[in-house]
């Protein structure tokens, strides 16, 4: 390890440019090679970090050619450096870790060289403090979706630009793929999948698709509004899960044993509502548009789960598993 590398480690850019603005508005003329020898760095060092004032951090500061040194072409009373909390470091290392949602996506490059940027640019303390964070800190993804990214990128452009985009989806059951034509109002990652919340110029409605079902995206040059009384929260958080709005049902839910404790514990959605019951049971209501989900939901507790009402729900959970049974008999 070089004398200069040594001294690096002892004396982070961000100290450098501290003494560099500190000569600087005290109109002492600084040039790199007394900022140099000052610092025990190079000239070159002294000249990328000068390089970096100006044009990253966006500070005034001009070459005298006559005296030979820099100066503030206007008054500076601060460096403008990163002044980060505990808490926003923590918030950063979990936004780092977080990336592993992202793997092959187009987000992911793009997110890690922001991060990364934003890392570059913190004290010497603070980047080491938040490289152990990451150590203790890890995400698990359950399964991500198969999905074209090429499709990804172009309806993530479509939505942003507000543009009618066309595309051939295969729903669910089916193997023919059919066309359709919708405005692309949101996009959601719901459980590794990505899913789309667009109206539907053939069905005049909204629907949700998964992309891992679409392909050949094709943007229409034909601009579009969002409705006022569209809510993205209607349609992501009534639901129990991603399946389109069929209305407005109340479910409830009877659970026991073992299995009661686990579901009190755990928000499993925004309008849940639990009552304790003096036999240790709970029951738990939920305030849904759409009943497939719950369904498959409820029977993943097997007989601890029972559900109330509606009786809708109760059939298509009859329904669910005795098509489990028949797939055994």
């Amino acid at each position: 390890m070089g004398k200069e590398t040594i001294h690096n480690l002892k004396r982070p850019a961000i100290e450098r440019m501290l003494r560099i603005h500190n000569e600087l508005k005290a109109s002492s003329y600084p040039n790199c090679s007394t900022m140099a020898r000052e610092m025990e760095v190079s000239a070159k060092t002294i000249s990328r970090d000068i390089d970096f004032m100006r044009d990253r951090m966006l500070m005034p500061i001009e070459y005298d050619a006559a005296l030979h040194g820099y100066y503030y072409t206007k008054e500076v009373q601060s460096l403008p450096t990163i002044d980060i909390s505990e808490g926003e470091l923590l918030a950063l290392s979990i936004a780092r870790k977080s990336l592993d949602h992202y793997k092959g996506t187009p987000f992911e490059r793009p997110l890690q060289n922001a991060l990364n940027k934003i890392s570059a640019n913190l004290p010497a303390t603070i980047t080491a403090n938040l490289s152990d964070l990451s150590e203790t800190i890890s995400f698990k993804q359950s399964h991500l979706s198969n999905f074209d990214e090429h499709t990804l990128q172009t309806i993530t452009k479509a939505v942003l630009d507000r543009k009618t985009v066309e595309f051939q989806y295969k729903k669910s059951g089916y193997t023919e793929r059919e066309s359709r034509r919708v405005n692309p109002y949101h996009l959601t990652n719901f459980h590794g999948k990505w899913y789309l919340l667009a109206h539907d110029h053939k069905r005049n409605a909204i629907r949700t698709f998964l992309l891992a079902r679409a392909s050949q995206p094709e943007i229409i040059d034909q601009s579009f509004s969002i409705p006022d009384d569209f809510t993205v929260d209607d349609y992501l958080w009534n639901g129990f899960g991603i399946w389109s709005k069929e209305g407005d049902m109340e479910v409830k839910i009877s659970f026991e044993g073992p299995l009661a404790e686990h579901i009190s514990e755990n928000t499993w959605h925004p309008t849940q509502d639990v009552t304790r019951l003096p036999d240790g049971r709970i029951e738990v209501v939920f305030h849904l548009d759409a009943l497939e989900e719950i369904a498959n939901w409820t029977l993943n507790w097997g007989a601890n789960a029972k559900v109330l009402s509606p009786r809708k729900l109760i059939e298509l959970v009859k329904q669910n598993a005795q098509a489990v049974i028949d797939l055994y008999s």
